[in-house]
């Protein structure tokens, strides 16, 4: 690809039809396209048990670097590609420094990191698991893979749990 090519090479979302993300990176990487596809680490409740699953940090979006006067229509018309966002019909690039901002925040296989962002004394709610919609109090973080500590009131008496930080959130 010559230097002057590459110029004309930016970054745009690909809104996928349901489900279609990892088909659409395949079909894209296959066509020689640069494709970045953000994955995010989730908990879900499974047959009662707590299961990890991967799932797209944006779900039904994907990234693609291309050049949009050559490879437009091989993009619109790859299989499981709903559309190129954008302005009316007219796809609009994003800034290479968002996806650049994304891909720091990533480690291995595209996971995205989410920041510990709960502090001593937040209010959570527990949003999956036996303790579902109950709330309690952050105490501390336990380990690295993710547990934390909150203190439940079960009735009336403050009880610790062990909990991973994937099934709460921060109570606004």
């Amino acid at each position: 690809m010559s230097e002057e090519q590459q110029d004309l090479t930016q970054w745009y979302v690909i809104q996928t039809k349901p489900g279609a993300e990892y088909r659409v990176q395949i079909h894209l990487i296959n066509q020689g396209m640069e494709v970045f596809l953000p994955l995010v680490e989730t908990l879900q409740e499974s047959y009662g048990k707590m299961v990890t699953r991967i799932r797209p940090f944006f779900p039904n979006y994907l990234f693609v670097k291309i050049d949009l006067l050559t490879r437009y229509t091989m993009v619109k018309w790859t299989r499981g590609v709903n559309k190129i966002l954008g302005t009316g019909h007219i796809p609009v690039p994003i800034s290479e420094r968002v996806v650049d901002t994304i891909k720091m925040r990533t480690g291995k296989n595209n996971l995205v990191r989410l920041e510990d962002e709960f502090k001593e004394g937040d209010i959570v709610r527990i949003i999956s698991g036996p303790f579902k919609e109950l709330r309690g109090v952050f105490q501390r973080k336990i380990s690295n893979q993710g547990r934390i500590n909150i203190l439940l009131n079960l009735i009336g008496v403050d009880v610790p749990v062990q909990i991973s930080k994937l099934q709460v959130k921060k109570v606004a």
